[in-house]
């Protein structure tokens, strides 16, 4: 029993290793394919390798672009470029246009191209982090010194080729089995494409014709710290005048997005892809196949409309019994509920009634009570203004009269007290309240005073007078 257990942990434990073996290798050769299909075009200059890897997720253009150099071979550069601008194809494909050696050669590996297009979609920033690591053997080897028409900028961990002068760009061929120094996958050798003709050797790189290009052609760029490619629609569509300097439209640019319309109905390898971008090149394009799929869904909508009939008439037939049942049982149990719901929707009716009645009626009284005090507020301060006024007359007028009784006969004020009183009546007859205009009669009392001695003064003086006339 004890060798059987030992035997069956020593075969659980191969198992577990082999399969462990086996997922590293997996994993090491996934990179070992990345890397050997990167080496041809890993030292590119930066805006022809994002060129490139675009145009390798839409093959058929591809094909249709090298078919079209073929057809034109005076034409390269820009004037190709311009000579293309009508053609429906993906603007990365019109820009390699210029360019008819390397566009002939995608279109001859095609299984290359292929290759390149689809791990470039199934994981971009593990393309682009190869794409450094070869250009680190290569810069660690000194290959990267004797590229006499690029320029070369190393920042930190990125290295960046970019073309001396931006109007003119060189495409290098070079020996991928040199340049990288010692090969570290045995099993996968780098891809390796011969020179063309009539172009010179300059250490491990073959140097051809130049290409004159717009600044219209730096409308793609890498950005290396996020680990994809940007795309400025503006420098293609609306091209400036002059050449953009590195990083410069970052600020405009957006993420490259794959477009499988440009695809033309192209199967993808792998399964994933096929998932989320082949639904088919005739539903892009074609009305006919839109008008196809608008009937089909109106067909799907009238048989599932059948189906719901038919099974709404089948649970109809088999079930009446237990529908009625439970109709029943239902009423049964929501009567009281419905009679307490709607005593309640009775009371809330009463409720509002009475609530909306009570705001008028005191709105009403409100509206009166204001009316009055209003009123008062106006009359009261007219009544005191005026008994103010009187008051300062007759305080004004006293004086005056007390001198005029020592000087002039007694008889005079008598007119001026008749004369002063209308006057002074006036103003409480335009007033609401006569009662108040008493005051001034009862002030003329102390006057009545002063008439009384004046007859005892007289029988004296006569009195006098007669006593004189006697002696």
């Amino acid at each position: 029993m004890y060798s059987t257990s030992l035997s069956l942990k020593a075969l659980l434990l191969s198992v577990l290793l082999a399969f462990s073996f086996n997922a590293k290798a997996s994993e090491s050769l996934s990179q070992a394919e990345l890397d050997q299909i990167l080496a041809p075009v890993a030292l590119y200059p930066d805006t022809v390798l994002t060129h490139v890897l675009i145009a390798a997720t839409y093959p058929l253009e591809v094909v249709q672009a090298a078919r079209w150099s073929e057809r034109n071979p005076d034409l390269s550069g820009d004037a190709a470029v311009q000579a293309v601008a009508a053609e429906d194809w993906e603007p990365s494909v019109k820009a390699l246009v210029a360019f008819p050696d390397l566009l002939q050669r995608l279109s001859d590996d095609l299984d290359w191209t292929q290759q390149l297009g689809e791990m470039f979609l199934t994981d971009e920033a593990a393309v682009l982090a190869s794409i450094q690591q070869l250009r680190e053997r290569a810069y660690q080897q000194g290959s990267l010194d004797k590229m006499k028409h690029l320029t070369v900028q190393r920042e930190r961990e990125v290295i960046v080729i970019e073309p001396r002068r931006p109007e003119v760009i060189y495409v290098p061929y070079y020996d991928t089995r040199v340049v990288y120094g010692n090969w570290w996958w045995s099993s996968y050798p780098p891809v390796y494409w011969h020179a063309p003709r009539g172009f010179h050797v300059s250490s491990h790189f073959y140097w051809g014709p130049s290409f004159t290009v717009r600044p219209s052609f730096y409308f793609s760029i890498f950005d290396w710290h996020h680990r994809h490619i940007v795309v400025n629609h503006h420098y293609y569509h609306k091209p400036p005048r002059y050449y953009p300097r590195r990083n410069k439209h970052y600020t405009d640019a957006r993420r490259w997005q794959h477009d499988s319309y440009h695809r033309r109905g192209v199967h993808y390898r792998h399964e994933v892809l096929n998932r989320q971008h082949n639904f088919g090149y005739a539903r892009q394009v074609s009305k006919e196949y839109r008008a196809e799929t608008g009937k089909r869904r109106e067909q799907q909508h009238r048989n599932q409309y059948n189906t719901n009939q038919q099974s709404r008439e089948h649970t109809g037939t088999q079930r009446p019994a237990m529908q009625r049942r439970t109709a029943e049982q239902v009423n049964l149990r929501q009567a009281p509920a419905a009679t307490a719901s709607r005593q309640l929707n009775n009371q809330q009716r009463a409720e509002r009634s009475e609530r909306a009645e009570r705001p008028q009626f005191n709105s009403r009284e409100q509206q009166a009570n204001r009316q009055q005090q209003v009123r008062t507020t106006v009359t009261r301060p007219m009544e005191s203004s005026a008994a103010k006024h009187a008051e300062r007359q007759q305080l004004v007028r006293q004086p005056q009269a007390r001198p005029e009784q020592r000087t002039t006969p007694v008889t005079r004020p008598e007119p001026q007290v008749q004369r002063s009183q209308p006057q002074r009546q006036v103003q409480p007859q335009r007033q609401v309240q006569p009662q108040r205009q008493v005051q001034p009669q009862r002030q003329v009392q102390p006057q009545r005073q002063v008439q009384r001695p004046t007859p005892s003064v007289s029988r004296e003086v006569r009195s006098s007078r007669d006593a004189r006339s006697i002696q």
